[in-house]
């Protein structure tokens, strides 16, 4: 009687699970903008160096902020890497600042051309459009070999119709009409090409093939070069060579010990050097050499130069070591946002010595800049190349030579220029003039950001699935031998 009450049961609720909200992933939009201020300010600081200098800028203004804006937009739609296009546009706009500025104040031997930049980007532009057709024509064995006749024919042609139009000692360029063009610079695409085929899973070489066919490709550009005499590619292409077998062929005693051996070549070719260089100059002094001892002075001498010249600048200032000598008088007059005192005595300042120009007229502010921004771009590439190679040995073999392509060239000839290491007369990347050299590293940039696409990153076969079905019909053929 009244001891129980009925008490009414609150309605259950079922509680909802909080969905974790999506964070919106910034794939860099600022990195467009940041090179489209980066070449507005170039404009001001030209303007207030030299108004020629600036008005000729602002010609090339116009397409740069056209070409920043396009691709960047595409390679932000694409999911691209953002970084290393910025850093690729702001060398773009500061090469062009630095040779509009080269023709007013530095006394070139020729002028900087806006239509051949422009060429250079189309064919680039062009290059990738169809780079499908060659990254499908690595999986087949001939193209290996293709790549060989390539170099060969390259060599061959310089050898016989190479012309020296700089005056720099070598056979690497050649004319066709009022055009010279440096074949050189085509044999690190076909290297790149080369070994990326080399490394293809569908043909699956052991390491003793490897070994083999590498060796032949790099004894036929150290003949190549040495007959040319063109030893500056020739340490490009040498490293390349090295860091492959070395990043990307398998661990083992034959690895090993092909690369202590190519190590103790090396020391003794450059020992080798000195000691042919004493044994042979009282003899071209007087005139005496053989046939064979004529061939070789050339390379020796040039080579002993670049070494002692490095070690002594001061050794011969009127000669060999004048180019050097005034890169270093304009590096001590250089301030941090350029020299003040009017010294612009600098040789070659719109191709060998453009670091050192650089240095001089915008300052040191700017070429530590283009230091930061080629290493930028050599992180990213090597983190590119790392995720391509849990993937396919072939395209992370792409990726990484044509960062080093651009990467090591750039630090070779500027420390070189610097007086730091044996000085290699190259251009650089992105601030040199050179229709030539600059179309190939455009293409290489271009293939770069191509290769950074989310879409193309995600896409293609995989050398794990092509090693799998190679097992299996291993293990299907030693099962049918146990059975039988």
């Amino acid at each position: 009687m009244g001891a129980f009450i009925d008490v009414e049961d609150e309605p259950v609720t079922e509680e909802i699970p909080a969905v974790p909200e999506t964070p919106v992933k910034d794939t860099g939009a600022k990195y467009i903008v940041l090179p489209i201020l980066f070449e507005m300010l170039l404009l001001g600081i030209l303007f207030l160096k030299n108004r020629t200098a600036s008005l000729n800028y602002l010609y090339a203004l116009i397409p740069l902020l056209l070409a920043t804006t396009f691709i960047g937009i595409y390679v932000y739609n694409r999911e691209g890497n953002m970084k290393m296009f910025m850093c690729m546009a702001c060398l773009t706009s500061l090469g062009t600042a630095l040779q509009v500025l080269i023709d007013q104040v530095y006394n070139p031997i020729s002028s900087f051309s806006l239509i051949k930049m422009i060429i250079g980007i189309v064919i680039a532009i062009i290059f990738i459009a169809i780079y499908s057709l060659f990254r499908k024509a690595l999986d087949y064995s001939i193209t290996l070999y293709i790549m060989m006749l390539i170099s060969a024919a390259i060599y061959v042609v310089l050898l016989f119709a190479g012309t020296d139009p700089n005056g720099y000692g070598t056979s690497a360029w050649i004319r066709l009409g009022s055009i010279t063009i440096q074949l050189t610079d085509i044999t690190k695409v076909s290297a790149v090409l080369f070994y990326a085929s080399l490394f293809s899973p569908r043909a699956a070489r052991t390491e003793k093939q490897v070994l083999w066919l590498s060796n032949i490709f790099f004894l036929l550009n150290l003949i190549g070069s040495l007959l040319i005499r063109e030893l500056g590619s020739f340490f490009i292409l040498f490293f390349l060579h090295l860091s492959i077998l070395y990043i990307f062929m398998r661990h083992g005693k034959k690895k090993r010990t092909y690369l202590i051996v190519i190590f103790c070549a090396v020391v003794f070719a450059v020992i080798m050097v000195f000691v042919l260089y004493h044994m042979m100059h009282d003899g071209a002094a007087e005139g005496t050499l053989n046939h064979f001892q004529s061939l070789l002075w050339p390379i020796v001498l040039k080579a002993y130069q670049r070494f002692s010249v490095t070690a002594n600048i001061n050794l011969d200032p009127n000669g060999a070591g004048y180019q050097l000598l005034q890169g270093k008088k304009a590096l001590w007059m250089s301030g941090l946002f350029g020299n003040t005192v009017n010294f612009h005595a600098i040789p070659v300042a719109e191709s060998d010595m453009a670091f050192i120009s650089l240095c001089n007229g915008f300052g040191f502010v700017f070429g530590f800049l283009s230091i930061a921004c080629f290493w930028r771009i050599m992180v990213s590439a090597s983190e590119l190349s790392r995720e391509y190679l849990l993937k396919s040995r072939t395209e992370a073999i792409v990726v990484y030579g044509a960062a080093v392509l651009i990467f090591l060239q750039a630090m070779l000839v500027i420390l070189g220029s610097c007086n730091v290491i044996p000085f290699t007369g190259l251009p650089i990347p992105f601030l040199s003039r050179g229709g030539t050299y600059q179309t190939i590293v455009f293409c290489f940039a271009g293939l770069l950001l191509h290769m950074s696409e989310k879409d193309i990153k995600e896409g293609g076969d995989r050398d794990d699935e092509s090693q799998s079905t190679e097992q299996e019909t291993e293990d299907g053929s030693k099962n049918a031998e146990i059975q039988a």
